[in-house]
């Protein structure tokens, strides 16, 4: 096992994202895509964390409604940020709903993943595989790959891992950019005997494979480049294994007390109880969490009020001393090291907070200055989207220059 976590976590990664002269901007996604009948482009508003980001798709842009528009007839379009990449591309998860107008009646679905480049606005579809345009897609996330350190994605592959045969193998499904085509295989599972994955949390692109995170337990990780991927077992800190299966709600509720994420090119666990702040950073080479930081509840505004109890906002990917949290509608940054907060924002009130959320946590996107001029790779064949001609990237703040 520590064989394979000292390939997972290179020491390539390391230094491209801790020691780069000039470290790239990163955002704080809003797990929702926002929809809109603008005959525009995508575009994203991104402004500098602890705000919210998020990113806007016109339902032109999809194209995934396979029947022309009917008077007696609506179509709702809705989209999840799935995943980002470790170079900055989102992986987007979305559906459109046809209803008859009078009584609202469902006439049918259809769902599609998108890949973007959320600065240039560039989207490309990526092909459906068996009954995925019928159904959600969970448990899915995008790992890319570049030329040289610090260079833009030369490739990249999306992979979606489910649990089959009742837990005791799963199915990884995934997708190459240089093939333009999915396969599967089946698996064994190395979760311990009458253990169950909950794919709640995002996946996570670190050190050359991609991570399904259980906040209960502890992550899997594969390289789904590899020609013999094998799916590698990490347990949490031992005092936040959970000895007991959660169920759906359960999960659910932890999973705003606790995150995992990449930081500074480490791996970083977070949680969150009635009286402490806690991030543990994983060692590449005994594989052991260790204690980067802990802090009292009471800096916050809040203080130890168990009502209030913090939620985790996100994982700073940039420097392991900064937290994000949440309390209702206010994120605060918080630097741990030196035990104080730093910054606070509030909401936007079009945007549910993350207590009121189905999905997990805001989601990092680190914003390299490369996106500016980088296409998505892929074979020719695989079409990206054409009316995308216009691009309107709105940059707040400092990262309009």
């Amino acid at each position: 096992m520590l064989s394979l976590l000292r390939a997972a976590v290179s020491g390539r990664l390391r230094r491209s994202l801790s020691t780069a002269a000039a470290r790239p901007p990163w955002a704080m996604m809003y797990r929702v895509s926002q929809g809109s009948n603008s005959t525009g482009s995508v575009s994203s508003s991104l402004a500098p964390p602890p705000s919210v980001s998020f990113v806007s798709v016109p339902s032109h842009a999809l194209d995934i409604d396979p029947f022309p528009p009917q008077p007696e007839c609506v179509s709702l379009f809705r989209g999840l940020v799935l995943a980002a990449s470790g170079h900055g591309f989102l992986l987007l998860d979305t559906h459109m709903s046809r209803l008859q107008a009078h009584d609202l009646k469902l006439l049918y679905r259809r769902f599609a993943r998108f890949v973007c480049n959320p600065v240039t606005g560039q989207l490309l579809r990526l092909p459906d595989f068996d009954g995925a345009d019928e159904t959600l897609t969970d448990g899915m996330g995008i790992l890319t790959q570049a030329y040289g350190a610090d260079g833009p994605p030369k490739r990249y592959a999306a992979a979606q891992l489910t649990e089959v045969d009742g837990g005791r193998r799963f199915l990884l499904r995934r997708f190459s950019s240089e093939t333009g085509e999915w396969n599967e295989l089946v698996l064994p599972s190395p979760m311990p005997p009458h253990r169950r994955m909950h794919m709640v949390h995002e996946v996570l692109d670190f050190g050359g494979r991609l991570w399904w995170v259980d906040v209960s337990w502890g992550a899997i990780c594969v390289d789904p480049f590899s020609d013999r991927p094998e799916l590698c077992p990490v347990e949490l800190p031992a005092h936040s294994m959970l000895p007991d299966q959660l169920d759906e709600n359960e999960m659910r509720q932890l999973i705003k007390h606790r995150h995992m994420g990449v930081s500074a090119g480490r791996l970083l666990f977070a949680e969150v109880d009635p009286f402490h702040i806690r991030s543990f950073t994983l060692d590449d080479e005994s594989g052991r969490w260790t204690l980067q930081h802990q802090v009292s509840v009471d800096l916050l505004p809040s203080g130890g009020n168990a009502k209030e109890m913090p939620l985790v906002a996100a994982v700073d990917p940039l420097d392991t001393n900064l937290l994000h949290l949440n309390v209702d509608r206010v994120n605060f940054s918080i630097d741990m090291s030196r035990k104080r907060m730093i910054e606070s924002t509030a909401i936007p009130t079009d945007m549910s907070p993350p207590s009121e959320s189905a999905t997990t946590s805001y989601l990092p996107c680190v914003l390299p200055s490369f996106l500016r001029s980088s296409t998505i790779p892929g074979k020719k064949s695989v079409t990206k989207n054409k009316t995308l001609a216009d691009v309107l990237v709105r940059l707040d703040r400092h990262h309009a220059k």
